[in-house]
Formats: structure tokens, C-alpha cells, sequence
């Protein structure tokens, strides 16, 4: 704005009590030494705490990435402050891995923002934003800015992709019931043996077994009497709850794939983990 200005710039600062009030001190020195009256302090790493505390006092400052404040000029510019990238942690957390099987499945999910994500998979928008910060983290993906807008942009595909994370992906299967009642493929999609049957040769269970959000549980149990089943009844069925929605990437009444896979790859029977290594072979890897 025409103006000339001194950006004050603290060595060795660690924010403690009487860190604004010294400053001030500084500030008066500066201005009289060097006759520039409009003096701002540059913050690298400032709390929103001491933030706060500096336009309480009418103190200008500068924390790039989070906000311009200069009393004199009538300044006050803000922008979210971008987050540092969290540690991962070993395995991959349930919404993250929904959004990366769904892309190892083929889903053209690439350069979506998150509302079109969010909408796509059947989450919330802050729960999509934390796993694409997770995926970040990972070295996974890189979100690309767009105006306000945060969009998908994968930097490993295919069998890279599948490789890097692996290891990393959890069962969804968080709960068996055995529940009586009925249970149609568009509200439990066919899991365990029973969705094995429909990929592989692997012969149908005798008892049937889907699959349900953990979410979705409680409404679920209302419709079956909340109640297990006998081992004998004719109608029991064991119902998997899982920490995200199969019918999300379900087809024909069946839970995908690589979800499958995830669920029954460690099963001690050898015909299930066989047939297991099967649902794999279609993707080349």
C-alpha cells in the first residue's frame, strides 16, 4: 500500500510469558532507530494462543500460510493454516482403505474432489479429508488444489499400489453374529464362503453369511428380533459387521473382491485361504 516496512524476524524464539510485551519494547526501538514507523512481526510456527494475543494488542504480524495482520494498514488477511502431515500409523484405517480398494478396483475416482468422493463411497466429507491426509502421509496420493477444492491425484497405481499397501490393509470384519431372519443381497451382501462360492469352485457353506456396516448394526438387529440364533434353526444366518459399508463396493448381491480377500486370507481352513489367493488372480498380481 505504498508503505515501507521492517519484518521482524525472532531468533531462537520459544513463546513464553512476556513474549508480546517484549516485542512491543523492540517494536519502539526499531521504529526510532531506523524511522520506519510500520514494524510486523514474522512468525514461523506461532500457536494460535499467541496469535490470538498479538491482534488483541494491536501487534502486526505475519504467519505465512495463516494470516497477514498489520492494526496500521487495517489489515486483517486469514487463510486455513495448511496441517502438518501426521505420522501414519502401521495399518491403514478403514476409510482410506475403502477409497484405495476402490480404486485398485477400477472406480475412476482420479482428480474427484472430496464431496465427490465422500458422495461416491458413502462417508463424510471430513472423513474422506483425513484419509486423503492419510494417503498424503503414506506418500500415497497427492491432493491437487483447485481453487478451495482438494482433488484425488494418485501417485501409485495398479500392482505398485497393491504391493505398497498390502501389508497395510486390515479385515473389515470386525464381528460375527448368528442372527435368525432374512437377509436379502441389497441390505447384506454375500460375504465369507458364501461370497467365495460365487468367485471361486469353492462349494456354498451350509449356512449362509453376509455382511452389514458395524454402523448399521443396530438397525439391522431390530429387523431379525435382536436376537442370535440356535445353532439349529433353519433360518440362522451369520451376519459379519464391518468397519465400512459393503454395499458400497458390492456387485450382484456379492461384496467385492479385495474386501473378500482381506477378510479370509488368514483362515485356517487351507480350501478358504486357497481359494482366497484365487480372487487375486484376475488382477495380474
Amino acid at each position: 500500500m505504498g508503505q515501507s516496512l521492517i519484518v521482524a524476524a525472532w531468533k531462537n524464539w520459544r513463546p513464553g510469558m512476556g513474549f508480546t510485551a517484549d516485542f512491543v519494547k523492540h517494536r519502539e526501538v526499531l521504529r526510532r532507530e531506523l524511522g520506519v514507523p510500520l514494524v510486523i512481526l514474522l512468525l514461523s510456527r506461532a500457536p494460535a494462543a499467541i496469535r490470538r494475543q498479538m491482534v488483541e494488542r494491536r501487534i502486526g504480524f505475519l504467519a505465512p500460510g495463516a494470516q497477514l495482520y498489520v492494526p496500521e494498514a487495517l489489515l486483517d488477511l486469514r487463510e486455513r493454516g495448511a496441517r502438518a502431515p501426521s505420522e501414519p500409523n502401521e495399518l491403514i484405517t478403514p476409510t482410506a482403505q475403502l477409497l484405495l480398494i476402490a480404486i485398485l478396483l477400477g472406480e475412476q475416482l482420479e482428480d474427484a474432489n472430496l464431496t465427490e468422493l465422500a458422495e461416491r463411497l458413502g462417508v463424510a466429507v471430513m472423513s474422506m479429508s483425513r484419509a486423503l491426509d492419510e494417503l498424503e502421509a503414506r506418500q500415497i496420493a497427492r491432493a491437487r488444489h483447485v481453487g478451495r477444492q482438494r482433488r484425488l491425484n494418485m501417485l501409485l497405481h495398479g500392482q505398485e499400489l497393491w504391493e505398497s499397501i498390502k501389508n497395510r490393509l486390515q479385515s473389515p470384519v470386525r464381528k460375527v453374529r448368528v442372527v435368525s431372519g432374512h437377509l436379502d443381497d441389497q441390505s447384506a451382501p454375500r460375504a465369507g464362503e458364501s461370497a467365495l462360492a460365487q468367485y471361486t469352485m469353492l462349494a456354498a457353506p451350509r449356512v449362509d453369511r453376509r455382511a452389514i456396516a458395524a454402523a448399521r448394526w443396530k438397525q439391522a438387529a431390530a429387523h431379525l428380533e435382536n436376537s442370535a440364533a440356535t445353532r439349529f434353526a433353519e433360518d440362522r444366518t451369520e451376519l459379519e459387521t464391518w468397519s465400512y459399508e459393503p454395499r458400497t463396493l458390492a456387485r450382484d448381491g456379492v461384496v467385492d473382491p479385495l474386501s473378500l480377500y482381506l477378510s479370509v486370507r488368514y483362515d485356517p481352513d487351507e480350501r478358504v485361504a486357497q481359494a482366497a489367493e484365487q480372487l487375486l488372480e484376475p488382477f495380474g498380481w
